[in-house]
This record gives C-alpha cells, sequence and structure tokens, in this order.
C-alpha cells in the first residue's frame, strides 16, 4: 500500500518550510494510478500553486524517454547494437570515432562527452546540424568502447541523429508518433514547449544558490533552448506524462517494449578496465541509468535530471515514480525530499 498521506506530508513541509519551491509526486503500481500529489508555488514569488497540470522542466530524466524511444526502433528496424555507428552515419569518421558501436552511444562510452565547438549555454545548442557537424569533426577524448564519460549534453545528437540515420524518420517525429500520440501526451511532454503550452510552465527558484551563476537557470531562462528539440536536456512534463509513459513500459493494452528488450538494456554496460568509482552515479545500461547497481543491480532503472528529477521503474515493486521540482541545490545529486520520499516507500536511495 502506497502511503498517500505520509507523502503529501513530506511535499508540504518541504514547501511550507521554503526547503522546496514547487513539486510533483506521481507513483503507478501493478500498472494502476497509486498516488498523484502536488505542493507548492511555480516560481519564489510563491503566488500561483502547482497543479497537476503544471509543466516543470526534467532536464536529463528525458533521457530515459529517449532511450525508450531508440529501443522501440530496434524492434521495428531489426538493427544490431553492436553494429558501428558509421555503418549508418558515414560523416561519423575519423580520430577513431569510427571504431563507435551503437551500444557505445547508449552507455556513454564514446569519448564525446564534452559539447564540441560551442559554450554549454550558447543557443547554437539549439541547431541540431551544426552540433551534429561538430561531433563528426571532434576527436573523443579516448578509444570508443573503453571508459565512460556521462554524455549529458551530446546524448541528444549521438542517439537522435543516429536514431534518424537508421529510420529516415527525423526523432523527434518517431517519439511524437510511437509514445506521446498514442499515449495521448502531446499536450503534456516536451521536447521543446509549444507557445499555447508555455503558460503552464514553472519557472526554476535558483534563491540557494545566492545569485551565483548556474548552467541550469542560464539555460532554462532562454526561450531557444526552451522551444528546441534539444531531448537529452530540455525535456518538460508534469510528473503525471512522464510517469504514464514509464508505466506504459510493461502495462496497458499495447506495452511500449518488450520484455526481453527491458531486460538486455537494463544489463551494466562498463569495459571491465573501468570500475566503478567510489561515489559516482554513472552506471549505465542500454540507455537506461542504474542507480543502485551495486545494492540491487538492474531493480530500479531510469534517470534523474538537474534541479532534482527523477523518473524510473523498480521491477521488485513493479513500481513507478515521477518526481518533479523546481528549486535546485548546490547538493545537487542529493535531495533530501527525495531521500524522505524514499524511506516512506521502502526503497532505497538514489544518487543521479
Amino acid at each position: 500500500m502506497i502511503p498517500v498521506e505520509k507523502l503529501q506530508q513530506i511535499l508540504d513541509e518541504s514547501t511550507s518550510s521554503g526547503k522546496e519551491c514547487g513539486l510533483q509526486l506521481v507513483i503507478y503500481q501493478h500498472g494502476r494510478l497509486a498516488a498523484d500529489l502536488v505542493s507548492g508555488w511555480t516560481d519564489n514569488t510563491r503566488s500561483r500553486k502547482v497543479t497537476a497540470e503544471t509543466l516543470f522542466p526534467i532536464f536529463s530524466s528525458g533521457k530515459a524517454v529517449m532511450t525508450i524511444a531508440f529501443h522501440k526502433l530496434k524492434e521495428e528496424f531489426g538493427f544490431d547494437y553492436s553494429e558501428k555507428v558509421v555503418d549508418y552515419w558515414p560523416e561519423f569518421t575519423g580520430s577513431g570515432k569510427e571504431k563507435t558501436e551503437i551500444r557505445h552511444i547508449l552507455s556513454h562510452r564514446t569519448g564525446l562527452h564534452f559539447l564540441p565547438g560551442v559554450p554549454d549555454t550558447s543557443p547554437l545548442v539549439a541547431d541540431w546540424e551544426l552540433m551534429c557537424k561538430n561531433l563528426c569533426a571532434a576527436k573523443p577524448k579516448w578509444e570508443p568502447g573503453t571508459n565512460c564519460g556521462y554524455q549529458g549534453l551530446t546524448f541528444a545528437w549521438l542517439v537522435g541523429e543516429l536514431a534518424y540515420r537508421i529510420s529516415g524518420i527525423p526523432f523527434k517525429e518517431y517519439i511524437t508518433d510511437r509514445i506521446l500520440r498514442p499515449l495521448g501526451l502531446e499536450k503534456d511532454f516536451f521536447f521543446g514547449i509549444t507557445d499555447d503550452a508555455a503558460s503552464r510552465l514553472v519557472q526554476l527558484d535558483d534563491t540557494a544558490f545566492n545569485g551565483a551563476y548556474t548552467w541550469t537557470k542560464a539555460v532554462f531562462v532562454q526561450e531557444t533552448f526552451r522551444k528546441a528539440f534539444f531531448p537529452s536536456a530540455n525535456g518538460i512534463a508534469t510528473a503525471g506524462a512522464a510517469a504514464r509513459i514509464f508505466n506504459a513500459l510493461y502495462h496497458g493494452p499495447a506495452p511500449l517494449l518488450r520484455p526481453e528488450t527491458i531486460d538486455n538494456a537494463t544489463q551494466l554496460l562498463r569495459h571491465p578496465e573501468d570500475p566503478i568509482r567510489p561515489g559516482s552515479w554513472e552506471k549505465f545500461g542500454l540507455g537506461f541509468a542504474l542507480p543502485n547497481w551495486e545494492t540491487n543491480g538492474n531493480d530500479i532503472f531510469g534517470h534523474g535530471g538537474a534541479a532534482g528529477s527523477e523518473l524510473f521503474y523498480c521491477r521488485s515493486l513493479d513500481l513507478v515514480l515521477c518526481f518533479v521540482k523546481n528549486r535546485p541545490l548546490p547538493s545537487h545529486p542529493l535531495h533530501p525530499v527525495r531521500d524522505r520520499i524514499s524511506e516512506a516507500l521502502g526503497l532505497p536511495t538514489r544518487f543521479w
């Protein structure tokens, strides 16, 4: 039984104390909605209440949805994860990149984890063709397939352009047609928010940083960033919409992926000579982050995001959880409210 009243109390205590600003928490268990909770405000003026329809930035938690779409594409088009990227994307060569396999992209082992050619707050990140061209010209930091380096921003183009080259379908269109539209979520989940939806979007409360520069705020305030197709970093959604996508992995009349696809995608992929560093959260299967690999393997898989969002599935409890918030903290990726939620649910804490 999900302790709904206890969870609401945790959220309300966090927002009323000022430790958090606005929060949404949605939980599905055994395929059914078990909790749909909100608390707090849409910005630091605390003048407008959060509702279930309020949109939040989920930042890198959107990578989990990208990953679902890519594996769905694999089921549809039948490529192999060990195939070379260059076989589909001929320009992706030189400086050792021709050794890159599809699985290296998904497991963050391309050596292309840095943003090539532009600052990470530049509006040029919205230029898809430019960023793909820059990646094709870049030299990996190490031989593809060896070390793991989190492709925080470059995951967008590495996965998205490869998906397009394999299928001939722009990746945004593929995500919309295969995931969002069938689930009726076109107005509640975005990689590039529309003008119609913008009035429902929270503002970030960065008061915890006392005016200091933060990447999260610097990119989020840019309209270009919010409207671009930049799926590794600019996901915007309600917690309910994101949770419904993950619930549809296993439940519903037409689950999004085959069970064997999910099983394969949630096995840790790591080079034997690149052990997991103590305290590192960077543990990946084929696209999914595995935050508790050392303690419970692939029982929990999904992805966390800047500002403290998270989206995951827990196998042992048949539970989906999406949590979103709009107050980034200097302690990121540690977020006390998430730990309190975990304790109430009997879940291990996550660090991502």
